[in-house]
């Protein structure tokens, strides 16, 4: 299919930690049907979590490991084995969203790459060039970007610009008593969604945002 026939999609989840955006994220991915779908578990916690509902998708920590795992629909790397002196893990993300990029390339469908904390690879004024790639060239291999951030004001205008759907947990500094001018508060208003909502958010409670069609949705995960 040509690629202008694609719709670009890239869904940026915000919050705090332990309010649910890594939940959500890796339940959007369970449900939504793919060619392929990839992660960089960095922190070790995803592979753990998808293992325990399909016993045969494993981490990989190799490239060769990774190329095994593309018949499985699921491809989760890790980098310590690769790059174990990197401790800032970005020598292992851009050698991860290469192959990504790489292996998208390689077929049609639907695929998505689920990137937690997004926030430790880039910032409001540095993106690298091989993220910047895959985030602005999505849409010509179906891929869709998923990415989850603490800091919605640190994420950078090349990532927020591209979003066709914001989810937002709580990103306040507490659920009562944040400031107006809090900078994510603020960040969060200008993509659409109400600050004064946004504090009030319980643990598991969020609010989605569609970009195109302006639709607000509220939903509560636990």
């Amino acid at each position: 299919m040509d690629s202008w026939l694609l719709h670009a999609y890239l869904t940026l989840i915000l919050g705090r930690p332990g309010y649910g955006k890594s939940t959500l994220a890796i339940r959007y991915l369970l449900n939504s049907p793919a060619a392929g779908r990839f992660i960089y578990d960095h922190q070790g916690r995803d592979g753990p979590r998808i293992s325990s509902i399909f016993p045969w998708v494993r981490t990989c920590y190799t490239a060769n490991e990774l190329e095994a795992s593309l018949p499985w629909h699921w491809s989760i790397f890790n980098p310590c084995r690769m790059f174990p002196d990197d401790l800032t893990y970005r020598k292992g993300f851009e050698f991860f969203g290469q192959w990504v990029y790489d292996a998208c390339r390689r077929g049609p469908g639907k695929k998505y790459f689920l990137i937690n904390e997004v926030n430790e690879f880039q910032d409001r004024d540095e993106i690298s060039p091989k993220f910047a790639q895959l985030v602005l060239r999505s849409r010509e291999y179906d891929i869709e970007p998923v990415l989850c951030a603490q800091r919605p004001h640190k994420v950078n205008d090349a990532i927020t610009g591209a979003h066709t759907e914001v989810i937002c947990f709580n990103v306040g500094e507490s659920v009562e008593g944040v400031s107006a001018i809090d900078p994510a508060l603020k960040k969060v208003e200008s993509l659409g969604i109400a600050a004064s909502e946004v504090r009030t958010l319980v643990k598991g409670q969020y609010i989605a945002r569609n970009r195109d069609s302006g639709q607000i949705l509220r939903g509560k995960l636990f």
